[in-house]
């Protein structure tokens, strides 16, 4: 496919994209690591675009059935449950199910297969040919949320290999530690004259708790997201060698299987490996 010269005249100045992203004909990728993600963080622009796919890093099941809401007795029916949500949710933001995919990474794993999710990820890039591609911040939130936001960049350096033209790389807020608070809406680095709000209007804002609450199995978690303002920003240049602030990141405070330092160590593994893929 000769995608540079298909989408050469179609990728806008990063200086006049953000004021003139969400009019209907901008063709995105939303990469979210797990089912309801994209909902919190940038349902405006699932609603207001027209040429939009959503890509789920996982499968949004976690292995340890302690993570499980009540009434799911596998992991499988778990994961239908979770796909079921997701399809439900976004068919109310008119997203098909056709412009819905699966990258299967487990839920809180992900990082274990960053490598060919990246690969994976790279493929449907070049085959969908966006020009915008939303993501979730690196700020220690979730491990699956900061695979999310390593894997693009992975993407986009494995993509390198077959166009010089790749889509913008935008972000979605998500949640993080806010000293021993947990923030959500807001970017951990909040400098506003870098982000674009998006003001819902009363009609979205109704579409948006449907959404919401097409996510049942969620509903313990996403009470803690206000129906609001959406923010989106360029990604910034991170160094996911080193944490993405000083202390106990929020999903260590969780008591989950993973540590900041753990993910690091497999983190920089993937970035060298990548290197190696690219030379």
């Amino acid at each position: 496919m000769d995608w540079a010269n298909k989408h050469v005249n179609k990728i806008r100045p990063a200086r006049t994209l953000l004021q003139n992203l969400l009019v209907p004909e901008t063709r995105a990728v939303i990469l979210a690591a797990h089912p309801d993600d994209e909902t919190v963080g940038a349902a405006a622009t699932l609603m207001r675009l027209q040429d939009i796919f959503v890509v789920y890093l996982t499968d949004g099941a976690p292995s340890d059935h302690k993570f499980w809401p009540a009434g799911q007795k596998s992991r499988a029916e778990y994961i239908r449950t979770r796909r079921t949500e997701a399809e439900a949710a976004l068919a109310i933001a008119d997203v098909s199910r056709r412009r819905i995919f699966w990258l299967g990474a487990g839920d809180q794993e992900s990082i274990l297969e960053i490598i060919p999710r990246a690969q994976e990820f790279s493929g449907l890039l070049l085959w969908a040919t966006p020009e915008v591609v939303i993501t979730h911040p690196y700020e220690g939130g979730h491990p699956d949320h900061d695979t999310a936001a390593l894997l693009a960049h992975l993407a986009f350096e494995m993509s390198r290999l077959h166009s010089k033209h790749l889509p913008h790389l935008l972000e979605m807020t998500s949640y993080h530690a806010r000293g021993s608070y947990l923030e959500t809406g807001e970017f951990l680095d909040n400098q506003a004259e870098e982000e674009r709000v998006i003001e819902l209007s009363a009609e979205e804002i109704h579409k948006k708790r449907e959404m919401i609450a097409a996510h049942q199995s969620q509903a313990a978690v996403l009470r803690n997201f206000p129906v609001g303002a959406e923010k989106l920003r360029f990604a910034p240049q991170y160094d996911f060698r080193l944490p993405p602030h000083p202390g106990k990141l929020w999903y260590e405070s969780q008591g989950w299987n993973i540590t900041g330092e753990h993910w690091r160590s497999l983190a920089r593994r993937a970035l060298a490996e990548t290197s190696k893929l690219c030379a």
